[in-house]
């Protein structure tokens, strides 16, 4: 969801704007995501212009790191749209290699727009970059309460024997089964982390 408004004209290749409101995805050298909420965050992050392999902003727009005039980095112009399969193909890569870092597990997005969104709404939350007292939901056999983050979900299901009748809601209104992920397949899923797998809305009523 692009939460600004979007200029009519093509933004390729002019630099970027500058602004502490604006908030980015990038894809490092690595092939792993990480959100960052303003500009100064992204570009302290990373050490040199190649570590980042793409940014995009909330509009989709992608970047990369350049060097300024004394070799500071800074963000670059912007290239055009985000290539949308190659992003969407990376963003599972990611959650497959490490799911214990990406536990959110959305309903795969079909086209770049939602891959886009998701992966913002997704990281930010993962990150407890967002904390707001009630904004998360949890309901076990029927006994609903509220929490501020995902971590606070967490401490609360840790306690319970059985996730079956668990459902979590998040602030965006995404509905999801939580499941115990075991870190090695050998091992008890008691002892791994928890995955949060979205279902449909009428699912989540039964």
């Amino acid at each position: 969801m692009n939460t600004m408004p979007r200029r009519t004209q093509d933004t390729s290749g002019l630099p970027a704007s500058a602004g502490a409101s604006r908030d980015f995805v990038a894809v490092d050298d690595s092939g792993e995501f990480s959100y960052h909420r303003s500009e100064q965050d992204l570009l302290t992050a990373f050490e040199y212009a190649g570590e980042a392999a793409c940014i995009i902003d909330r509009s989709g727009s992608a970047y990369r790191l350049a060097l300024d005039s004394n070799r500071h980095l800074i963000l670059g112009p912007a290239l055009g749209p985000v290539e949308f399969h190659w992003l969407r193909h990376a963003w599972l890569d990611a959650q497959n290699a490490h799911p214990e870092a990406h536990r959110l597990r959305r309903f795969y997005p079909v086209t770049r727009d939602e891959v886009v969104s998701g992966l913002f709404e997704t990281l930010a939350l993962e990150r407890g970059t967002e904390p707001a007292a009630g904004a998360w939901s949890l309901d076990i056999d029927g006994l609903a309460s509220r929490a501020s983050n995902i971590q606070e979900i967490d401490r609360r299901l840790a306690r319970q024997d059985r996730l079956q009748q668990a459902r979590v809601k998040d602030p965006f209104g995404h509905i999801y089964r939580p499941a115990r992920h075991p870190k090695h397949r050998y091992l008890p899923a008691a002892g791994g982390s928890i995955l949060y797998i979205e279902i449909p809305a009428q699912a989540a009523a039964h």
